[in-house]
């Protein structure tokens, strides 16, 4: 492949300017001696993390993985958060918007930040564009979901493609999820109905990022560095509706809905007293939770990170099981009343 079809490839794949890309290539002949101009448009590539200068394949959001690189999905953008302003531990401003795409197969947060953020701030980019996403790549969340970041090279552009309409998002996600017993439960978005039998002993207290509330590891959040701690509660209890058990985590503002207790209350307990605030609230409940269900990595069993709960109320599920039974009756029956 000749020299300038791999500069229009490489163009193409990492949405960067023909001359920007001619200047990083210019440095990089000078920087490494000797270095004919395809090996530095070669490495200039590399640094992409391109190593094929044919057109990189378009992937089902469905398909997309914690950890890939160089992701390319395009997607129809079906809700915007608002967007945050904040200052980094160097004091620099820097603000932050989160963008949710979907396709046929599924949906993703995607992480906007500064420059990026402009693109949603200047109205360049808006709810029910359809977009394509370059050069992101892949993280998973503490709730089991899919978020897409842009790198330094990363791109978006609007584009015409066939996915569904913001109809069909606002039907999807704001659906209630599907009842089931937890024997029965999978992977997937679900809802529950049970007694908390458990509350696990813990700090109740885990400290997040104040740019993007991620969890901080060691003190540092991995995207933004050093930052301010800013302390959020969580809560990993036990519900058992008779048919078996799962593990449900609440966070944040639905832990202390659960708990009815501040972060602000709990910080201020030792750890025994946090247990037993948390305990005494929850041991005993009967609830109806819904979440995200997944399989643990470590233990094997499928838990449930909640994103929803609420108090059984006894007449609902009166009428729900009545209805529920009834449908199985009709569906045993013709319509002529007579047994199938």
């Amino acid at each position: 492949m000749a020299v300038e079809e791999m500069l229009d490839s490489l163009e193409k794949q990492t949405g960067v300017a023909r001359e920007v890309l001619k200047d990083m290539i210019a440095k990089k002949q000078k920087a490494v001696e000797g270095v004919s101009l395809e090996s530095a448009l070669r490495l200039v590539a590399n640094d992409f993390g391109i190593t094929s200068f044919g057109e990189k394949k378009q992937m089902n959001l469905a398909s997309v993985v914690s950890g890939m690189k160089n992701v390319v999905i395009i997607g129809r953008i079906f809700n915007i958060s608002r967007i945050v302003d904040f200052k980094r531990s160097d004091g620099s401003p820097g603000k932050v918007v989160n963008v949710h795409v979907g396709d046929y197969s599924g949906f993703a947060k995607l992480a906007m930040w500064n420059d990026q953020a402009k693109l949603v701030e200047d109205g360049d980019i808006k709810l029910g564009d359809i977009i394509q996403v370059s050069n992101a790549f892949a993280k998973e969340n503490q709730f089991g979901d899919i978020e897409l970041s842009l790198g330094k090279f990363g791109n978006i552009q609007i584009v015409e493609a066939d996915v569904p309409s913001l109809e069909h998002f606002k039907k999807r996600i704001v659906s209630a999820p599907k009842r089931v017993d937890i024997y029965n439960a999978g992977q997937g978005l679900y809802e529950i109905a049970g007694e908390i039998v458990t509350v696990f002993r813990g700090n109740f207290i885990f400290n997040t990022c104040s740019v993007c509330g991620s969890s901080l590891v060691g003190g540092k959040c991995s995207e933004h560095g050093d930052v301010e701690a800013v302390p959020a509660m969580i809560i990993s209890a036990v519900v058992d509706d008779g048919t078996a058990d799962m593990r449900v985590v609440f966070f944040r503002e639905l832990a202390e809905k659960a708990a009815g207790i501040t972060t602000k209350e709990i910080a201020a307990m030792d750890r025994e007293q946090r247990y037993e605030a948390v305990g005494k609230k929850l041991l005993g409940k009967t609830i109806i939770v819904s979440g995200r269900v997944k399989k643990n990595k470590i233990s094997d069993m499928m838990e449930m990170m909640a994103n929803n709960l609420g108090e059984l109320n006894i007449r609902e599920e009166s009428i729900r099981l009545l209805k529920a039974v009834e449908e199985k009756l009709n569906a045993t029956t013709d319509d002529g009343g007579n047994n199938i």
